[in-house]
């Protein structure tokens, strides 16, 4: 069986300068009798030398496509703010052509697999080739979701803006229901939403696979347990690190000598420094070059997760290597684990320093959830049996 990806990202082990760990992941543990051929716009710029580790990995050739010229124009502020008023569909999703299809067509591949949504149509313009387009997230429910955060609430811009990309995502998903097209959600939501709205019936959920593991003992024993918090403070975690942070700092004079702090991401730098100011041990990092190595050094992740959509492949990424996970119910989304079981989800962020100190409190009993946590996601989201439900589900498909 021969499968054909159009892939605007390289896959890498990890998400590298973009969404590039899933498609690494289920290509890596395939069926035997699958065979790939991967065309990759290549958005994360992956070198050279590192795309040919990586197709010796996949045992799969890469080849590079280039964008048309023209959509470096929208590079351009204004010709972006023409683009993002006035148009009805994301720049990318103008890029497939007549002559690429023709390359793809050549290959006579018994599916076509495009990642992510932007490429959606070649669908179109092949009618007669099987086609899957793994969207991820359903980008409608994402900005319906937006409107609850207090920043959409309150900056008119946002605001501005959540409504137009939902108008974007509501038109080119409506696009979807194609003949000779299957959805790829990794987001039980996402798929019941995209039903419900469009009234389709060509999705399917398939959990998230994990990604890099890295051995570590969970010993939650040790006078101070080190917490780290990832990815970034943006529109997406604000909302519950404003209502964390406070309380924090309420419970600074009990949580001081048993926690400390890492920061790792972006715009951090406001927390690190209320925190430092209140006597906390705090560490902001911008980047680390091995994330899994990094998440081990660990004990517990706090996942303030405000809104959002899909599996939240950090949350993923932590439970996988053993952290005891505090986070908010959009964190947990879409992967296997329960609360108080295999993971501790709070109902408002304001709990979240009440929480910490239960864990100071008892120790043996949070690490018994922090290793049926790992276990959970290590059986349940297991690359290999992902990439199996993946291929069963649509490459077998006649």
């Amino acid at each position: 069986m021969k499968v054909v990806v159009v892939t605007a990202y390289t896959p890498t082990p990890e998400n590298t300068r973009g969404i590039s760990g899933l498609l690494y992941a289920i290509l890596r543990y395939r069926p035997k009798d699958v065979s790939v051929k991967i065309f990759s716009y290549n958005r994360n710029k992956i070198e050279d030398g590192e795309r040919a580790l990586i197709s010796a990995e996949l045992n799969a050739d890469i080849d590079v496509v280039k964008s048309p010229k023209w959509t470096n124009l929208f590079a351009n502020i204004w010709m972006g703010r023409f683009e993002k008023f006035f148009m009805k569909n994301h720049i990318l999703c103008h890029v497939p052509n007549r002559k690429m299809a023709k390359i793809l067509q050549a290959e006579h591949a018994n599916l076509v697999w495009v990642y992510p949504y932007f490429y959606y149509k070649y669908a179109k313009l092949m009618p007669q080739q099987r086609f899957v387009l793994t969207a991820c997230d359903c980008e409608a429910l994402i900005n319906v979701r937006r409107f609850e955060t207090r920043r959409c609430l309150m900056d008119r811009k946002v605001l501005r803006h959540t409504y137009i990309m939902l108008k974007k995502g509501l038109h080119f998903e409506s696009e979807w229901n194609l003949p000779n097209m299957k959805v790829h959600f990794v987001g039980k939501e996402d798929k019941s939403f995209y039903e419900r709205i469009y009234g389709y019936h060509n999705s399917y959920f398939i959990r998230h696979p994990h990604y890099s593991l890295t051995d570590k003992n969970i010993n939650f024993s040790k006078p101070k347990l080190k917490v780290i918090l990832t990815g970034g403070c943006d529109i997406y975690t604000e909302d519950d690190i404003n209502l964390m942070l406070p309380n924090i700092i309420k419970h600074k004079e009990e949580l001081l000598d048993h926690f400390e702090f890492t920061l790792l991401g972006k715009n951090w730098e406001p927390m690190k420094q209320e925190l430092e100011e209140n006597k906390f041990e705090c560490m902001y990092k911008a980047w680390v070059d091995d994330y899994a190595e990094e998440l081990v050094l660990h004990d517990i992740q706090i996942a303030p997760i405000s809104y959002g959509t899909g599996t939240k492949g950090k949350v993923l990424s932590a439970l996988a290597n053993g952290l005891l996970v505090i986070g908010s119910k959009y964190a947990f989304e879409n992967i296997e684990v329960m609360n108080f079981d295999s993971c501790v989800q709070y109902n408002r962020a304001t709990e979240i320093a009440e929480l910490l100190l239960e864990v100071a409190s008892n120790k043996k009993m949070y690490e018994e959830i922090a290793e049926k946590g790992r276990r959970q996601v290590r059986t349940y989201h297991n690359p290999k049996i992902i990439s199996q439900q993946f291929f069963e589900t649509y490459a077998k498909q006649e």
